[in-house]
């Protein structure tokens, strides 16, 4: 946990306390300040403020290494500071929460003209934090809690780490895990060559329909048509091969009926095979250990020109269907991520309710999205791509299979 705030809405106070509540150790800035001095570096410069947060991080770091829990005390003016206190906890698979501390006015003023009369200069420093204190964004709701400290009660601060530590027994201990598939289990590693396929079937079946066409030109077709699914999918609608060689046919001059449609949609479905796809490394022994513990697991996928029949044989192919006792795809459900139907056609036959359940995928728009819409929690997985599109952030995120499994305490 990260305490921070303005200077003299009361951090220390409430730092030490929740500290108390939670059995962790409290670490706090003015700790390591005068380490920081004695190394010649002038007090409350950027440079010497910058060492401060870096030693107090390493002080964390190593209070988590034994699996103790921490309690970190400074301003956390910057959002790269919370970041980076974040990335920590993430390291050892431990929940992350910033309180922010807040106070009214006139009690920040009483609180810095009582400090100026015993250290002068206080005021200079609180407004410089102000100056520089940058909105707390990039978390999500459940880690970010604000109290207030003109009047903080010990019920308060309980209630800040009930709901913590609800957030880390329903993350860390899932009673069901669902996983996108794409960048999440595997990844397709050769889209060059499934994309020159496609684009060649593309102009074969134009020239079939009589209407023969350069490569430029198909590969301007499907490029359009694939462009014009990726919209209708960030817009909440189903679409497929069918629907992308319709629009590319049309964009070559080829009504949507004539006979040469269906060659091509078997086509496009089937190019994947052509290249190579792959499983993540360490996606086989999370699935093993999640077995191993118990905890079910589903694939909640879209699909775009690889619908759900193909995926399966792929997840076959590379050991993984298995280790999915449900298989959920949108071309199946109609719809696709966020879409809660397709989270709850994964649970309901797990029988797990949804704040029980933890949902692993790439990307924010669907798989974080999705989840928290239905009161999952979320793993945002970066292996292969790191979304950083700016919509809310998962609950978790990790480098790698190995720190998902971490994560998972296993």
């Amino acid at each position: 946990m990260a305490v921070g705030g303005r200077v003299a809405t009361g951090k220390t106070t409430v730092a030490g306390r929740l500290a108390a509540l939670l059995g962790a150790e409290h670490v706090g800035a003015d700790d390591v300040r005068a380490e920081v001095e004695a190394s010649g570096l002038v007090a409350f410069t950027r440079l010497f403020e910058a060492a401060v947060y870096a030693r107090l991080l390493r002080r964390a770091d190593e209070a988590l290494a034994p699996g103790h829990s921490v309690v970190l005390d400074g301003c956390f003016a910057l959002a790269v500071e919370r970041a980076e206190a974040r990335a920590l906890a993430l390291r050892h698979g431990a929940p992350f929460s910033f309180v922010e501390c807040r106070a009214r006015p006139e009690t920040l003023r009483a609180r810095l003209a009582e400090r100026d009369t015993r250290t002068p200069g206080w005021q200079t420093i609180a407004d410089d934090v102000v100056a520089r204190f940058e909105p707390v964004t990039g978390l999500a709701p459940e880690q970010h809690q604000v109290v207030s400290t003109d009047e903080a009660s010990d019920a308060a601060l309980a209630a800040i780490v009930a709901r913590i530590r609800r957030r880390r027994d329903a993350a860390v201990h899932p009673a069901a895990v669902t996983f996108d598939c794409w960048n999440t289990l595997i990844y397709e590693g050769d889209w060059p060559t499934a994309h020159a396929l496609r684009v060649m079937r593309l102009a074969d079946a134009a020239r079939e329909a009589g209407r023969p066409v350069s490569r430029e030109q198909a590969t301007r077709a499907f490029d359009v048509a694939w462009a014009r699914h990726q919209a209708v999918w960030r817009a909440g609608e189903a679409s497929g091969a069918r629907e992308i060689a319709r629009w590319g046919l049309a964009e070559l001059g080829v009504e949507g009926g004539h006979a040469v449609l269906e060659r091509l949609v078997a086509a496009f479905e089937e190019a994947s095979h052509t290249g190579r796809v792959a499983a993540l490394d360490g996606a086989h022994e999370t699935l093993a250990a999640l077995a191993r513990g118990g905890i079910p697991c589903a694939l909640v996928c879209d699909t775009g020109l690889t619908p759900g029949r193909v995926v399966r044989r792929h997840l076959d192919d590379l050991g993984l269907l298995q280790g999915l006792a449900v298989h959920v795809f949108s071309d199946e459900i109609g719809v696709p991520k966020p879409d809660p139907r397709m989270f709850r056609a994964a649970l309901v036959p797990l029988g797990v309710a949804p704040e029980h359940a933890l949902h692993v995928g790439d990307l924010r728009h669907t798989d974080v999205a999705g989840a928290r819409g239905l009161g999952m929690r979320s793993v945002r997985i970066r292996d292969r791509h790191d979304d950083e599109e700016p919509l809310p952030e998962a609950d978790f995120v990790v480098s790698s299979h190995a720190e998902l499994r971490a994560l998972l305490g296993l």
